[in-house]
């Protein structure tokens, strides 16, 4: 060999590869170590532990807080929050209203909330609900109940209120009136006493032998209101006298029955009857209240004694049904 022919070789280091590893197909997959930079970039950042511990106590803080006041927002609700129903009376009609209202109509909490501190009626509301429920069972079931109010009246006792309340059934209706008492407390008011007032009918005793009065209004009122409103033509066609002229209850009934055939459940309501110019003669408006339709017929009707003579008018109902 000859001199200075000799060179010196540096053989630099080559860079390591990635381990790899088969499975048993033959397939290779490459080895990533733990502490690769590409895999330690995505990593979870450090926890700051106590700036945790602060923000779970700030969270605990605001849970107990909302705890605390919430139920102190739903306690002092507007008023605008509130169930109308629940609200004092501002009126003695108000006030009468509520007690018939909710006691026939099955919500005795309601009525009771109606009555004055200590007040005993002679009827209760429980009263009032057993009275529905006895037409319920006449009736087959109620589907409403209507409450009309007449004027109120100073008394004695308090504010007097008289109150019709209707207990309608398919068509059908049955009628209570009740005689309210009212009292005011501070611009509210409320129900004091409830009762059921007896018909007065003035009865002969046999030393007197004075004759019952007839009112030829009361029975000219029975007569359409056993028709209209009760739907019961034999009960009314009882009434008619032997001589009657016109239209006869079961030819009023019929009209009805044809009216409630195109209209739908029908309340049929007297709307006021007023003294015409002959002797024992009336005018008064038939109200019929389907479900699709509402109308008004005005029919004149007479009385002779103690029974009907005569019905005429509603062409438009009794031509309807002809």
């Amino acid at each position: 060999m000859r001199k200075g022919l000799i060179r010196r070789t540096i053989r630099r280091a080559r860079p390591s590869r990635p381990a790899t590893v088969a499975d048993t197909s033959g397939k290779r997959y490459r080895v990533v170590p733990a502490d690769d930079p590409e895999a330690a970039a995505y990593a979870d950042p450090p926890r700051k532990w106590p700036r945790v511990a602060t923000m779970a106590g700030a969270w605990a803080l605001v849970l107990a807080l909302g705890s605390w006041i919430a139920p102190a927002f739903a306690a002092s609700g507007s008023e605008e929050n509130q169930d109308p129903r629940d609200q004092a009376a501002t009126d003695a009609e108000g006030a009468a209203w509520s007690y018939l209202r909710y006691g026939s109509n099955q919500d005795l909490d309601r009525a009771e909330a109606a009555l004055c501190d200590g007040a005993s009626p002679e009827i209760s509301p429980s009263d009032l609900d057993g009275i529905r429920q006895s037409y319920a069972d006449e009736l087959g079931g109620i589907t409403r109940v209507d409450v009309e109010l007449g004027d109120p009246v100073s008394s004695s006792d308090g504010i007097a209120i008289t109150g019709t309340v209707s207990y309608v059934s398919e068509g059908t209706q049955r009628h209570e009136e009740y005689l309210v008492t009212v009292q005011e407390h501070d611009g509210t008011y409320c129900v004091s006493d409830a009762d059921r007032p007896a018909a007065e009918i003035p009865t002969a005793t046999p030393d007197e032998g004075a004759t019952q009065e007839i009112d030829p209004q009361e029975v000219a009122t029975d007569f359409l209101r056993t028709v209209v409103a009760d739907r019961d033509p034999a009960t009314a066609e009882a009434m008619q006298c032997s001589a009657f002229t016109g239209i006869t209850a079961q030819d009023l009934d019929d009209a009805i029955t044809e009216w409630v055939a195109v209209n739908g459940a029908t309340t049929g309501y007297l709307n006021g009857i007023s003294p015409a110019e002959a002797d024992g003669a009336f005018e008064t408006e038939i109200v019929l209240q389907g479900e699709l339709n509402q109308e008004s017929f005005t029919f004149q009707i007479a009385v002779e004694g103690d029974c009907v003579a005569s019905l005429g008018g509603g062409d438009a109902l009794m031509n309807a049904a002809d």
